[in-house]
């Protein structure tokens, strides 16, 4: 099994067991959206009446392990980690929604 064999099937594990991450509120909503690049994936925060965006670049998808994507908007930042499946799951374009609490809670999704 080649590594984009492997990629596929981890993703396609880990969109069956399904994943969830939170994040709470802060301020007023003033995204500050980043581009995707190319070939990256955007992701939202939403919690609290505002919303975040941060980007995976194609290299971090490519590279399929481990990172954390910084959120920006509202006048402030979040780190949000994710694992390795996670990157994966987002390289094989399959949706990923986590919960996750950086000073507080927010929903982030990459579709």
């Amino acid at each position: 099994m080649d590594r984009r064999e492997f990629l596929r099937q981890a993703a396609l594990a880990a969109a069956l067991v399904g994943v969830t991450v939170t994040v709470s509120s802060c301020g007023d909503d003033d995204p500050a959206a980043p581009s995707d690049g190319a070939g990256g994936v955007t992701g939202t925060a939403t919690g609290g009446g505002h919303t975040h965006t941060g980007v995976i670049s194609q290299a971090q998808l490519d590279a399929g392990v481990s990172v954390t994507i910084t959120f920006s908007g509202s006048g402030h930042t979040h780190g949000l980690p994710l694992s390795d499946i996670e990157v994966m799951t987002i390289a094989q374009g399959t949706r990923l929604e986590k919960n996750f609490t950086d000073s507080h809670p927010h929903l982030y999704t990459f579709n």
